[in-house]
């Protein structure tokens, strides 16, 4: 097993991991899975001063796959991990994220809705995957899929730590996955990920939101083409990638 430090809340750290595996003598890279899902209670941010669940969630993700892009074999896959939370229940206490402009989500103010905070990173995964897959297959010879999955709300997690609200939360959240049928865990959900990057029936399907094994429509939010156009250039600023940095424009 090859290990190497990787910290998806420092653009740097990004950069010194991508530079490293292409210098060393690895396997050839055939999938990457991007599973980060941070939901902090107060306001934080990364090293370069990116509100954390915006940071960690998505910018860092997209940073991560345009370096490796061109390190991924042809036919390989990537899966970005989105969430039920960007098209919640009309009972959740947030409307639907959607996407307008890159800075208030990056640096928000400190009376923002904290509780969109984790919704919308997952819509904009949910988006990048959209996007990417678009781009590889237009600007590029590779196969590579690229999708988005849905593990289901997962309430057998520390998402939001473990203390002893939490802990009554997670048994009310836990009875509702079940009464809505969104329920996943780790073993369920886990295996329906894993499938996506290892089984015969996922060649050649990209740009997919796959709910827990099954292609399912995502929210009208996340096929804004003008918003996934205004997304990519804005996420290529915020994340200075440079022409070199990536395979794609």
């Amino acid at each position: 097993m090859f290990t190497r430090p990787l910290d998806l809340g420092s653009l740097q750290s990004m950069r010194d991991f991508a530079s490293d595996f292409k210098q060393a003598d690895f396997p050839p890279l055939y999938a990457l899975v991007c599973n980060a899902g941070l939901n902090p209670t107060t306001l934080s941010y990364t090293k370069e001063g990116f509100e954390t669940t915006f940071g960690v969630n998505y910018l860092g993700h997209f940073l991560l796959v345009n370096l490796l892009l061109s390190s991924v074999v042809d036919n390989g896959r990537i899966v970005f991990v989105s969430s039920d939370t960007h098209n919640p229940p009309k009972l959740f206490p947030f409307p639907a994220p959607h996407f307008e402009d890159i800075e208030p989500l990056a640096h928000p103010a400190a009376d923002s809705n904290a509780l969109l905070r984790y919704p919308t990173s997952k819509l904009l995964d949910l988006m990048a995957a959209y996007i990417i897959s678009d781009k590889v297959a237009e600007e590029t010879n590779k196969h590579i899929t690229v999708n988005a999955f849905n593990p289901g709300l997962m309430t057998g997690t520390n998402l939001n730590g473990d203390s002893g609200s939490n802990r009554m939360m997670k048994f009310t959240m836990n009875a509702f996955s079940y009464l809505i049928g969104r329920h996943g865990s780790a073993e369920t959900s886990g295996q329906a990920l894993a499938d996506m990057v290892t089984e015969s029936r996922y060649a050649g399907v990209t740009g997919k939101y796959i709910d827990r094994g099954k292609d399912t429509k995502s929210s009208p939010a996340s096929y804004d083409r003008a918003a996934q156009a205004k997304l990519w250039q804005q996420s290529l600023v915020l994340a200075d990638i440079q022409p070199d940095e990536t395979i794609l424009k």
